[in-house]
């Protein structure tokens, strides 16, 4: 019998990564045409897929028309038949379907010569499906490549618009806060809705929650995603996780970075002109960890698991005063031994433990099952810094737990139905080291240094129930896909931060003499703080959405779709501060519920003329965010019933008995172990009653054109975000302008110079107020290049963006501070966000020497420009209560909101990878990545804003020549070198 093997031929219409309707989800589809060797419709043909790894099959009939179409396939290796009386069969068609593959597959078939035709079918170059602006992160790039900490999302950063922001460590995805970024594994929210970001991530402390070994591949979007997803500003990344298959298979893997290979820090200049270098120190970290999977039932019922450990220790090298200028002691001097006693340099650990367990079951042809659980457990320590002494410090325990189940039904050929039931759990519990009060010395540029209790410990829990259902209706021209999503977030929690209470000294010769700028201390005002402060609630986040595809043509399909997104929030009574002078202000308002609209649509047109070598797609679509839970909290405890913050002034310090001067100990410092009476006035917050979730408009447009085995791309964003979250005090008066057109606000000059302001309404000191108003834009265009040959030994894939980010307030979630520099000039705010990175390159190329060395060498490349950043000084200059807003005027001149900016970051990830075959089933890689390897930490020059000799915050503005200081500041990380070694079977 003659076989043929048909690659690139006319048989086969290339596979494609797609994104459509039913393919942006955990699973994928595949569907085409049989048509006869004249390009005539061949009906009533059948198909038969089936996964080549666990057995699944699914038989299709094609219609009149000759087309089938196939849904809710996982992702893997395929095989297709296609067979139909009078034909020749064509069989072994090979096809791996990735996520989101939409896979068009057209089959010729030729009259019946009793030969069985099979055929291969490659990649496609381009995309002639997908309308989202989408990157996919390959298993072959999670097992290849450099990945810092071996925590999946790493690889997201070596995709176009994608940045760390620099507030909170998570994921800002095409020009969004960080905190308005979805993470989804396998369908499941996998996000914080407390506080932001990934469930378990802690801002970044944890290394990982769920292991790499687990996952299997995923996406980054940026634009276009199908109505099925929201709770994110425009981004988000789409994971799934490894199943276990009919051949056993696993992995046992080491990795450690040796303290001899781990580079110091840069050096850095002194005002005097010397250097001072940053060395590292005793760094120490291992990961290791093991996975197998298999069947337990053939063709039917199969597992999959994975163990993976962190163990590290950071070294800190403490010293007190800025690392450029270390402050100089007298350990003669009472306040400085002090300081002398509780420095020193000490570890920092952070280790982490998870373990993930997958189970899938083919019930039959038509039906699937799939669970699984991630248990992960951090322990470390928070608030480790340079200027930080040890006992300043807190214990870090954050476990999680996430539970996902799911069934896939194809009722029949056409209608297919998805129901999943996820549920997660947090616990973040942590412990300061010390119990006396925190003690701050300078800020800014011009910081001294931490002692004392960590100010933000908590007890803390959230459970997350999610319930999915979505139905499909599909055609091979047309897709409709409808759906609810459920949401119950139960919050329970204490975080009454400073109830121990914080000093604040604006420079070193204060803390020497005694002489605090305020104190501050969180009070239970209906018990003690602890349960005053204990928060319970439930809030709900309710979707439903649907989205229709349809094939208009051959070479054009267009998709529509709407979503609609509701977040009930708790019905608990919260402040109403709509008079604002109120003696005391009534418990008669309620947190605003945001019900939103999301209207989509989509298109991707490949012309004809071009032979499916081109193709244009766009995208136009609003997004909807979620407001986190943090912000509920602080309006049912800060309230003026349950908690109460106050700033003590110095000028208060003899009535309420708080030692100052001289009288101050350093070593014991002063706190109120219980409520003092009639104490006011005292910190409050509450929502604004026109309080919305953020949204963005989005509209995207790019082209995509193959040139053989590369491809070059081009696309074009932009964005604008509306109702992003701010905060103001409403407790404020009217402000005058000085000289140098500064605003000052009502105060009380101290002798000193020092402001205090005079509130409007002097029952209570800050009165917050969570504004909607805030408003974004973003534009970008990014260029890309990809090269991918089957067979090559070169591999490339490179993006670089030019984009503008502006914003009037860059806030990710500053649930208890004012963060707007000037608020009584809320139009001159608007300036460049926190995210704003204004050329982006990264990418990666990877060669394997299959001649000499066998060694796969891979090179990952992140660029970025500098982050802005605003001058501001170290203590309050115009009398609004805030000592880290205010702004540098130079000569008369405001410098403006994140005028400034840091110095760009390169940096170069080196993998090397030789594997060594043990047996026919076991095989070895060892490897070694080269993070940084370049070792390039930019340094750069900035001033810092200080107070010479006689100058003060109310006489600032007039000596500006006076408090400039140049100060080097350094950016990036050590180079380090991992080595290991990864058994797999």
């Amino acid at each position: 019998m003659r076989s043929r093997h048909l690659r690139n031929s006319s048989l086969v219409a290339l596979l494609v990564a797609a994104a459509p309707l039913v393919a942006q989800g955990v699973s994928t589809q595949l569907g085409g045409r049989v048509l006869d060797a004249k390009g005539q419709a061949v009906p009533g043909a059948t198909v038969v897929i089936r996964n080549t790894e666990t057995g699944l099959t699914r038989t299709l009939q094609t219609s009149e028309e000759g087309r089938y179409m196939a849904t809710l396939l996982p992702v893997g290796p395929y095989q297709v038949t296609v067979t139909k009386a009078g034909f020749q069969t064509a069989a072994n068609i090979k096809v791996n379907l990735n996520l989101g593959d939409a896979a068009p597959l057209t089959v010729r078939l030729a009259v019946e010569t009793g030969a069985v035709v099979e055929v291969m079918a490659t990649a496609p170059q381009v995309d002639a499906e997908r309308a989202s602006a989408a990157a996919i992160v390959s298993p072959d790039n999670l097992t290849n490549l450099p990945v810092f900490n071996r925590n999946f999302t790493n690889l997201a950063t070596l995709t176009p618009q994608v940045v760390v922001d620099s507030s909170r460590g998570n994921l800002a995805i095409a020009g969004q806060r960080g905190v308005n970024t979805s993470i989804n594994i396998d369908g499941g929210d996998n996000n914080e809705p407390f506080f932001g970001g990934a469930i378990g991530a802690a801002e970044g402390k944890t290394p990982f929650t769920i292991s790499i070994e687990a996952i299997r591949e995923y996406q980054v979007i940026t634009d276009g995603a199908s109505a099925e997803f929201g709770r994110m500003g425009g981004g988000y990344v789409n994971a799934i996780t490894k199943n276990g298959t009919n051949e056993l298979s696993g992995s046992v893997f080491y990795y450690t970075r040796p303290r001899i290979w781990v580079e110091s820090g840069p050096t850095l200049l002194q005002p005097s002109g010397s250097t001072t270098a940053n060395p590292v120190g005793n760094f120490q970290q291992e990961q290791f960890g093991f996975s197998v999977g298999g069947p337990l039932v053939k063709d039917k019922l199969f597992y999959f698991v994975a163990y993976d450990a962190q163990r590290r220790k950071d070294p800190i090298n403490q010293v007190w005063g800025p690392a450029n200028a270390p402050s100089v002691l007298n350990p003669a001097n009472a306040a400085d031994a002090v300081l002398l006693a509780k420095g020193g340099n000490y570890s920092s650990k952070a280790d982490s433990d998870t373990l993930f367990a997958r189970f899938d079951w083919n019930i039959t042809t038509d039906q699937a099952l799939q669970f699984r659980i991630n248990h992960s457990k951090f322990k470390g320590d928070v608030g480790a810094g340079a200027q930080a002494a040890y006992e300043n410090l807190s214990s870090d325990e954050i476990t999680t737990d996430t539970y996902v189940l799911q069934w896939n039904w194809v009722i029949n050929g056409n209608w297919m139905n998805e129901a999943r039931l996820s549920y997660a759990k947090d616990d973040m519990p942590r412990n300061p080291y010390a119990s006396l009060p925190e003690v701050v010395i300078g800020s800014g540029s011009n910081t001294v240094g931490y002692y004392g209790a960590y100010p933000f410990d908590r007890t803390y829990n959230t459970k997350r129930t999610q319930i999915q259902e979505n139905i499909s209706y599909v055609t091979p021209t047309i897709q409709v896909k409808g759906g609810i999503d459920y949401n119950s977030v139960d919050v329970a929690e204490f975080f009454a931060g400073n109830w121990r209470g914080v000093y604040n000294f604006t420079s070193l010769a204060n803390f020497r003499a005694g002489n605090w700028s305020y104190y501050r201390q969180n009070f239970g005002l209906s018990g003690p703080v602890q349960s005053a402060g204990q928060f319970s609630a439930t809030e709900k986040q309710l979707a439903a959405f649907i989205q229709a595809d349809l094939r208009v043509s051959d070479t054009l399909k267009v998709g529509l779709g709407v979503r609609w997104d509701k977040q009930e929030n708790p019905n608990y009574p919260i402040l109403d501060m709509s008079n604002r002078l109120a003696t005391s202000m009534p418990l008669t308002a309620k947190i605003p519920t945001d019900s939103q609209i999301s209207p989509r649509a989509s298109f991707t047109w490949t012309p004809a003329i071009d032979q499916g070598k081109t193709v244009l797609r766009g995208s136009l679509g609003r997004y909807v965010s979620t407001t986190p839970a943090v912000f509920l909290y602080q309006v049912f405890a800060a309230n003026g019933r349950r908690t109460g913050s106050k700033d003590f002034q110095p000028s208060e310090a003899a009535t309420y008995g708080i030692p100052i001067g001289a009288a101050f100990n350093p070593a014991n410092p002063f706190w109120f172990s219980s409520t003092p009476s009639a104490f006011t006035p005292f910190n409050i917050w509450t929502f604004s009653p026109s309080f919305k979730n953020p949204y963005t408009d989005r509209a995207n447009v790019g082209i995509e054109r193959s040139f053989k085995d590369l491809v070059l791309g081009f696309s074009a964003t932009y964005a604008k975000s509306n109702q992003l979250e701010r905060t103001e005090d409403l407790n404020l008066g009217t402000p005058t302008a000085n000289a140098s057109g500064r605003l000052i606000y009502p105060s009380t000059v101290s002798a000193s110079g020092a402001y205090t302001p005079v509130r409007p309404n002097p029952n209570y000191g800050t009165m917050g107020y969570y504004l909607s108003d805030a408003t974004g834009i973003y534009h970008a265009y990014t260029a890309s290049l990809k090269y991918h040959k089957e067979g090559s030994a070169f591999d490339a894939q490179l993006y670089y963006t030019y984009a503008i980010n502006k914003d009037s307030d860059s806030n990710e979630r500053n649930y208890s501070g004012i963060s707007i520099q000037d608020q009584g000039k809320l139009g001159s705010q608007w300036g460049y966000a926190d995210t704003d990175r204004r050329e982006v390159l990264t990418g990666y190329f990877s060669y394997l020497d299959k001649d000499i060395t066998g060694i796969l060498t891979s090179l990952s490349v992140r660029y970025q420009t500098g982050t802005p950043y605003t001058l501001t000084y170290s203590a309050d200059v115009n009398g609004d209560g805030n000592s880290s807003n205010d702004r540098y005027f130079d000569n008369g001149r405001d410098t403006g909101r994140n005028t400034q900016r840091a110095g760009s970051v390169l940096s170069f990830d080196l993998g090397l990878r030789r594997e060594f075959l043990l047996t026919r089933r076991v095989k070895m890689t060892l490897s070694t990545d080269v993070f940084n390897l370049l070792n390039r930490q930019d340094t750069y020059l900035s001033t810092g804003v200080s107070y010479p000799t006689g100058v003060t915050p109310a006489t600032v503005d007039a000596n500006y020549a006076k408090n400039l200081t140049l100060k080097q500041n350094w950016l990036g990380s050590a180079r380090q070198i991992q080595v290991g070694a990864r058994f797999a079977f």
